[in-house]
């Protein structure tokens, strides 16, 4: 099992619920990833009544760990990020980890701050290249991205095109 720690705000987990096996293949590449208590929020909030309820439905047990995050540091592009993105940029870099990111502001912001950062699109290109998922699980997580509006088609092109390298 990977021992890397990788924080995430919200984005990069809404996708990886829309794919087969997201988590398990995730916890082949990381051996935990911490995410804030606003983005532990932003994913239960209108579907499950608690956190608990939430990683209960999804069973990656212990995999996702919640961290409340209480300082208050600004930087430079804090007022145009959400609260679970700003949370998910303090922890990632105050602990000096990596962060699972989507959304372009918040790409913007962690790249300013020398942040190592990726989308999920990402981390299936990885599990590919560390033979975690085969080619054809690549191809389908990708495309299942694509269907549920979580990647653009160009972005998705341009991986396929990286997978057949």
């Amino acid at each position: 099992m990977a021992s890397d720690i990788i924080v995430s705000d919200a984005g990069p987990m809404i996708s990886l619920e829309k794919l087969s096996d997201g988590y398990g293949w995730m916890q082949q590449l990381y051996g935990q990833v911490l995410i804030p208590g606003a983005v532990a929020q932003e994913l239960y909030q209108g579907m499950f009544s608690n956190w608990e309820a939430y990683r209960s439905h999804y069973n990656f047990g212990d995999f996702i760990s919640v961290v409340e995050v209480t300082t208050t540091e600004t930087f430079p592009g804090y007022d145009l990020l959400d609260v679970g993105e700003r949370q998910a940029i303090q922890l990632a870099w105050k602990q000096q980890l990596p962060l699972l990111i989507e959304e372009e502001q918040g790409r913007q912001v962690a790249k300013a701050l020398g942040l190592t950062f990726s989308g999920l699109a990402g981390q299936i290109l990885k599990a590919y290249r560390e033979q975690v998922i085969s080619s054809t699980v690549a191809q389908a997580s990708l495309a299942e991205l694509l269907k549920t509006g979580r990647i653009g088609k160009r972005l998705y092109a341009g991986l396929l095109e990286t997978l057949d390298q």
